[in-house]
C-alpha cells in the first residue's frame, strides 16, 4: 500500500522579490519520475500536514517552525502537486500547495523553532533573487522542478496572480 503525504509550502517573498529557500539534506535517496534527487537540495520552507491541519494552516505553522517568521501577508495558493515518489525505500504518494507569501518587516530568519529532526535535516536559509536561481539551476537541486520560471511568472504579475492553481509535474 502506498502512502500518502499531504503537505504545504510557502512561497515566501521579501520587499525585493526575492524567495526564500530551505537547503535540506537527506542521505537515503529520492526518487522523482526516474531522476534521483541530489543529497543537498533548496525547496521553499514548508511540510506534512499535522492531524486535522488543513493545508493553509499548515502552511502557517511551517513557516513559523522552519522560519521563525510570523510578519507576513499571505497571498493565495499559487500551485499544486500531485505525484508518485520514492522516498528511501517507500514509494510515496505526495500531494502538496504551495501558497504566496510576502515579508513585511525586516525580521530575521531563526532556526529557533525547528523540530529536532528539521535540526538535521536543515542545513541552512537563503534569499535567492530570480537571477540568481536561473544562474544555480544548473548546479543546484531546486524544487519544485522549473523553480525560476514559475517565479517568473509570479513576479510577471506583480506577485499578485488570479485565477486557479497552477499544477505541477514533476
Amino acid at each position: 500500500m502506498v502512502r500518502t503525504r499531504r503537505g504545504a509550502r510557502i512561497v515566501l517573498l521579501d520587499q525585493d522579490d526575492r524567495i526564500l529557500l530551505v537547503q535540506h539534506r537527506y542521505d537515503g535517496v529520492i526518487v522523482v519520475t526516474g531522476s534521483q534527487v541530489r543529497e543537498l537540495f533548496w525547496v521553499p520552507p514548508g511540510g506534512g500536514l499535522e492531524g486535522d491541519e488543513d493545508f493553509f494552516q499548515a502552511a502557517r505553522r511551517e513557516l513559523l517552525e522552519e522560519t521563525g517568521l510570523t510578519e507576513v501577508e499571505w497571498g493565495p495558493c499559487l500551485w499544486t502537486l500531485d505525484a508518485d515518489v520514492r522516498w528511501g525505500d517507500e514509494p510515496l504518494r505526495v500531494h502538496e500547495r504551495y501558497f504566496l507569501a510576502r515579508a513585511r518587516g525586516a525580521e530575521a530568519v531563526t532556526r529557533a523553532h525547528l523540530e529536532p529532526d528539521e535540526r538535521q535535516a536543515i542545513v541552512e536559509h537563503r534569499w535567492w533573487s530570480l537571477a540568481e536561481l536561473v544562474a544555480a539551476e544548473a548546479t543546484e537541486t531546486l524544487r519544485p522542478v522549473g523553480l525560476p520560471g514559475l517565479l517568473a511568472e509570479v513576479l510577471a504579475v506583480g506577485g499578485r496572480p488570479s485565477g486557479e492553481p497552477r499544477a505541477l509535474r514533476v
